[in-house]
Parts: structure tokens; sequence; C-alpha cells
């Protein structure tokens, strides 16, 4: 029997004060009605860990198999460069309301304040509203003297940047990058393992019982890049069928892969974990004689030890992350 197949998890469901019913209606993550805004599909942090679903590792947590097994799950490179941990959250939000303005630490800021990682992350559009936008940096290059006028002012809104945003749409945030997403997105989100945010703004909205969240505005001061990069609008041509590189950095490497005339696609992936998450349509994954269907809204990680993976479909969209 081979110990090694496309694993499986069940989804982590966060609860937030801006979540909406995507993750029922459209993802079909759930048979609630509660306002989840997350769904963590694949995860590696000590108090949230993704549990096996499928085959002879049905019910071991991520951590679990990853620390006893790293190289076979992660492949030797990647085990070299981030030991035994699962390098990457994957996750689908739902953002019935707006998000709060935030940002995320780099490695540096996040191991000397928290002892952990840096957060530096990707989004795939799945779903937008016609007037639907995201806040990615500044319109202008800011100082920090004139970031702490307008934050003492309450006017950041009119200095942030809104992009309008539709399905499809591909972005890419690095740490220190003001930013939120916006009412009536849902989207994929690919990101280092690292929950911590800092908020900046978060429109006075109070919380069930009333108070407001915490704002981070010290940490942000910190770890803020006052200077909006140019590479966060990812490019590619949803005409061209086969793989195309969408974003390739130090924390992941993301390929979009379109199956129109063509129907196969394999991955011998050998030195690195494979992580497959559908956008639309269904494939079937094939592992010797074993066979698992694939569709809208779900994920798979494939371990690197698995020699081959063949797939097969009529007409696919799917992400396909990597190291």
């Amino acid at each position: 029997m081979n110990n090694w197949y496309p694993l499986r998890f069940r989804p982590i469901l966060k609860e937030k004060i801006w979540g909406g019913n995507a993750l029922k209606t459209f993802l079909h993550k759930t048979d609630e009605d509660r306002p989840y805004g997350e769904s963590w599909e694949i995860a590696d942090l000590p108090d949230d860990q993704s549990i096996i679903t499928n085959g002879i590792h049905k019910g071991k947590a991520l951590g679990t198999i990853v620390s006893a097994f790293a190289k076979a799950v992660l492949g030797t490179s990647v085990t070299d460069r981030f030991g035994s941990d699962f390098p990457l959250l994957i996750k689908y939000i739902d953002a019935s309301d707006d998000l709060s303005v935030q940002l995320h630490p780099d490695d540096t800021i996040a191991a000397q304040q928290h002892k952990g990682k840096g957060k530096t992350e990707m989004w795939y559009i799945l779903k937008a509203e016609p007037d639907a936008k995201l806040i990615i940096g500044f319109k202008e290059e800011i100082t920090i003297t004139q970031f702490d006028a307008i934050l003492e002012k309450g006017s950041i809104h009119e200095h942030l940047q809104y992009i309008p945003v539709k399905e499809g749409d591909a972005f890419f945030i690095n740490a220190g990058l003001i930013h939120a997403i916006g009412k009536g997105v849902v989207l994929a989100e690919i990101q280092q393992t690292s929950d911590i945010t800092y908020r900046v703004f978060d429109y006075d909205r109070k919380q069930k019982d009333g108070t407001l969240r915490d704002l981070h505005i010290n940490d942000a001061r910190r770890a803020l890049n006052f200077k909006t990069p140019m590479d966060y609008k990812l490019t590619y041509d949803d005409t061209l069928d086969g793989v195309q590189k969408l974003k390739h950095c130090p924390y992941f490497k993301t390929d979009i892969v379109l199956l129109t005339t063509t129907s196969s696609y394999r991955i011998s992936r050998t030195d690195s974990f494979t992580v497959l998450i559908m956008i639309d349509g269904s494939i079937q994954l094939m592992d010797g004689n074993e066979e698992e269907t694939l569709t809208k809204g779900q994920t798979t990680l494939i371990p690197a030890a698995c020699k081959e993976i063949n797939i097969e479909s009529k007409n696919a969209k799917f992400l396909e992350v990597y190291l």
C-alpha cells in the first residue's frame, strides 16, 4: 500500500465580524447559517491543525505527519529551508463586509516581536460584486509624520488606493503593504504560515459585546512600507490553455492551470509538495490505481513523495502552489 497520496483536509471555519454566507452557498464548506469569514483549508499552526479526511492517514493532524515525515511530505529542499513545519496557510475568504485596513510584519519583525513568521500573501478573486474593491497601498507616497497626522485626523481612508476587482483578478501583498479586502469579494489566499495582523483602521464598528476591536498602530508604524510597490497586480492570459506562472517569490510559487483544449496534465515534482486549489470545473486525480475528483472550491496537498500524479479534465481551472 502506498503511504503517500493526495491528502484532503477538514476545513477550519472562522466566524468573523465581516463574514457572510458564501462559504456555505458558493463554496459549500458548511451547512450552518453563521457569519463565517474564512475557511482554512490547509493549516499547520499550534491552535489550528488541519485534519486529514482520506486514506490511511485519515484522522491525523497535518503537523503530526509533517513532523514525522518531513522530507516525504515537504520535500528535501523545502525541509532544508523551512524545517519540519508546513510553510503555507491556504484559505478561502468571504468578505460580506469590509475587512479592516491592515498590514502584516516581515520575517524579521515577526521573529523579534512575536517569535513567529512574517506574512507575505497573494489573492485570487473567485467572485466579486459589480462595485467590489480592494485597498492596496496609498494613493501617494507618504512619510511617517504624515501617517501619524492622518491617523490623528481620522482621514486615512482618503489617502488609500481603491482598486475595482472582478473574478479572475490576482494580487500579491508583500509584508508591510497596507491593504484591505472590500465587501462583496470571495477569494482564495495563499500565505506564509502566520496569523499576525496589525489593524490600522476598522470603521469604528462594534463587536457583538459592544466593544471596538483593537488597533495596532505602534506595531503598524514599525512594519509599514510607506511606498506602494508596483508589483501588486498579477497578470496572465485567461484564454491560454495550459500552465502559466502567476507569482513566484521566496515563500511560494503559484501557477495557474487552464485545461480547456488540453485534457491531461502531469505533476511529477519530487523535491516539493504541491497544493492544488480548484477555481472552476472539476479534475480527476490519478495516483497509480487510485482516482479522486476535485471540484470548484476544493483543495488537496500532494506530498513530495508522490512520484507522479496525472490529472484529467475537459474543462477546469486551478492554482498549483509549490516551493
